[in-house]
């Protein structure tokens, strides 16, 4: 469990989590456990005190050298219905032209932010991503060439 908080992108040190008892019952996978190792991890997301460190929340490489939080406007049928920070995703394009085809942007991507409230308004949801330089050049040429899809990341 987190007891100090971690921005996106940093490294969690030993005074940033703790070993705590949980039923997680058949969610026992999505979340860290015991022996599993956190500390000198990186954050995919804002950590918060309380949270309980999931699988999606860190990563064993640093995205703090030229990363950038990438916003986008994707359709709100083009998401997971319940997509949240944290979560990684593979984005897909769609082209405008026709005579293109789909194909695959960007894989394993982190979702930094999702706004709650233009998704509930319909349309295009905003979306943050935690991008590298070469991602970020990826996604935003797809964007100006088709419809972006975002899909969760199988764990």
């Amino acid at each position: 469990m987190v007891i100090n908080p971690v921005p996106a992108g940093a490294k969690i040190t030993t005074l940033d989590v703790k070993i705590v008892k949980a039923n997680l019952a058949m969610d026992a996978m999505h979340f860290e456990g015991a022996t599993d190792v956190v500390v000198g991890q990186y954050s995919t997301r804002l950590l918060q005190i309380g949270d309980i460190v999931a699988v999606t929340d860190v990563t064993k490489v640093s995205r703090t050298i030229a990363t950038t939080y990438l916003p986008i406007g994707v359709a709100v049928n083009d998401i997971p219905v319940d997509l949240n920070a944290g979560d990684l995703v593979d984005i897909y394009m769609i082209p405008k032209d026709q005579s293109g085809l789909p194909g695959v942007v960007a894989k394993r991507v982190a979702v930094y932010n999702v706004d709650q409230r233009s998704r509930s308004l319909g349309g295009d949801v905003s979306v943050s991503l935690i991008t590298d330089s070469a991602e970020t050049i990826s996604v935003v040429t797809a964007e100006s060439q088709g419809r972006l899809v975002l899909a969760r990341d199988a764990i």
